[in-house]
């Protein structure tokens, strides 16, 4: 019989981290006598003995590889289509569970309007507050999030692409990660972003609490300058696909070559570097921002509207 909900962790060369938090993760499936698992690993290539630590140390845990190094978008994408569940719950494998952490998120989905739930995260100290409820807008062609009170339920930008629960079905309707964003980062505010513009919820709780060890992963990948550079560029890819409102979409025409040429007179050139990287995938982003103007019911304003209705923000871009 098909598992109510599929765990999709994904790893690449992680095998101390598996050994660290598979424990957690495997006690959270046990306290949720509610539902029935299937604790899946993806392995993305690795290079170090993953697979051989899972067989001699959680037999248990149901192994999968990709036929080639995919990344992380890639491997969660293909990870979806192998699953037997109609819920499922991509994870990174730097992230520890509390044990009561799959029940808070899976009850959720008994409301037929759900795309995604996600919880609070907090550092591998358990006391650091890492984020939780994100809120966003746009201003001067950019796109910015800030951060909710830990506790507010109201509805978020986006589900932590680390750990969070979606509607398998509607993440295969909307394409899963979007590889565009490939190697890394925007890929789950891209996924919720969509489906808010669908009418789909997605949904905050609190009370589902996880630890997740920063960067663990992403600093041994890319260097991290380069990571800044990928942010901006992303950013860029974001606007481009996704915000469809006619006047925001001039704010972007005329203030980001102000900006740039702000940076320009500075001698600064982190974000001409990220503009001329993301010129480079345009075509996918408008070819992406064409199918969106087909599928979406509600604007730009009306979805950020909803998401920051009780809050002023506090903003930080989102590069």
């Amino acid at each position: 019989m098909p598992k109510d909900i599929t765990l999709i962790i994904t790893n690449w060369n992680g095998r101390e981290l598996l050994r660290e938090c598979l424990p957690s993760v495997l006690a959270a499936v046990q306290y949720d006598s509610a539902h029935s698992y299937d604790v899946m690993v993806i392995d993305d290539c690795s290079t170090d003995d993953s697979l051989e630590i899972l067989t001699q140390e959680f037999p248990d845990v149901r192994r999968e590889k990709t036929p080639r190094n995919l990344g992380f978008q890639g491997a969660n994408n293909y990870a979806v289509e192998l699953a037997g569940s109609s819920i499922v719950m991509p994870m990174n494998n730097d992230i520890k569970l509390d044990e009561k952490a799959l029940l808070h998120l899976a009850r959720h989905f008994d409301a037929g309007d759900v795309f995604a739930v996600s919880g609070k995260i907090f550092a591998f100290d358990q006391t650091t507050f890492l984020y939780g409820n994100r809120g966003g807008y746009f201003r001067k062609g950019h796109f910015y999030l800030y951060e909710k009170s830990p506790d507010d339920t109201s509805q978020t930008l986006f589900a932590c692409g680390g750990a969070f629960m979606v509607d398998r079905k509607r993440y295969l309707e909307l394409g899963g990660f979007d590889t565009l964003y490939h190697p890394l980062y925007y890929e789950e505010i891209d996924l919720s972003y969509r489906a808010l513009k669908r009418g789909w919820q997605v949904v905050y709780e609190p009370a589902s609490i996880a630890y997740h060890k920063v960067q663990s992963t992403i600093t041994r990948q890319e260097k991290r300058q380069q990571i800044g550079l990928i942010s901006a560029r992303n950013n860029y890819l974001f606007v481009w696909k996704n915000i469809l409102d006619s006047r925001m979409t001039m704010e972007f025409l005329i203030f980001i070559p102000l900006f740039l040429l702000r940076d320009l007179v500075r001698f600064k050139s982190r974000f001409w570097v990220a503009f001329y990287m993301a010129l480079k995938r345009l075509p996918p982003a408008l070819a992406g921002r064409k199918k969106e103007k087909a599928a979406v019911r509600f604007s730009d304003r009306e979805t950020l509207e909803r998401i920051n209705a009780n809050e002023r923000p506090r903003h930080r871009r989102l590069a």
